[in-house]
């Protein structure tokens, strides 16, 4: 029988050293009053602080959520761009890439798969990528199709999105790979009044579809990583 949120939120509470429901609640980055809340049964896990608890424990977002499946991550469910290994070294005249089944959207948001799917390997040599690129060091670099069209011509709908991920602060204007609310996107932010960010699409087609993510939101914000570049599909072929 699954435990309860109250058993498994105890669990990590001792295995992190908490103490107090206001620990807890600054690593959640919530209110305690919403700690409260779990603690009663009244309400379970929002995404927001499912993610922020799994990136921070070593406790799985399946068994946080309703306590079935493994209680601890494995390699595959760290952290969206830390779930997958996308950079092997083959030799030193060439580095195989992996491409996995997960996107990030370009238009309306996008839930990404807990266990993504391998799709395929690229094996490139060094000087292809020098030449692609300008470099062969890729560590810290996610590939990541795009989904959507709503960042053209920024990013095409039919390329290959490289993620710089050692970024996960919003800096200055640029395209980010993000996470708002539970839903995961590559847009453009921009810093806007009173300590708004703008989310905003390169393709005016989607105007309609830009939002502002205000001061008192920010909470709901994880920052993955930072656009590097786009390639085209046929560098697959290489």
């Amino acid at each position: 029988m699954p435990s309860t949120l109250k058993d498994r939120l105890k669990e990590l509470m001792a295995e992190c050293g908490l103490t107090k429901q206001i620990e807890l609640a600054n690593l959640a980055k919530v209110s305690k009053g919403l700690v409260n809340q779990w603690f009663n049964g009244d309400t379970g896990l929002g995404k927001k602080p499912l993610l922020e608890l799994t990136k921070k424990t070593r406790f799985s977002a399946q068994w946080l959520a309703d306590g079935t499946g493994p209680k601890y991550k494995t390699s595959d469910t760290v952290s969206l761009t830390q779930k997958t290994s996308t950079l092997e070294t083959v030799n030193s005249n060439s580095t195989t890439l992996k491409l996995y089944d997960m996107s990030a959207s370009c238009g309306q948001g996008t839930i990404i798969p807990e266990f993504p799917e391998l799709l395929r390997t690229i094996e490139i040599p060094n000087d292809a990528l020098i030449e692609l690129l300008g470099t062969t060091n890729l560590q810290g670099v996610q590939l990541m199709p795009p989904d959507g069209d709503s960042m053209e011509p920024t990013i095409p709908r039919r390329s290959i999105t490289l993620i710089k991920t050692d970024i996960d602060k919003f800096q200055d204007s640029g395209v980010y790979l993000i996470t708002f609310d539970g839903y995961t996107y590559i847009k453009r932010l921009a810093r806007g009044k009173s300590g708004v960010i703008k989310v905003i699409s390169d393709n005016k087609l989607y105007s309609d579809t830009d939002f502002d993510i205000t001061p008192n939101e920010l909470d709901q914000l994880i920052i993955h990583g930072k656009f590097w570049k786009a390639l085209p599909l046929d560098f697959l072929d290489i």
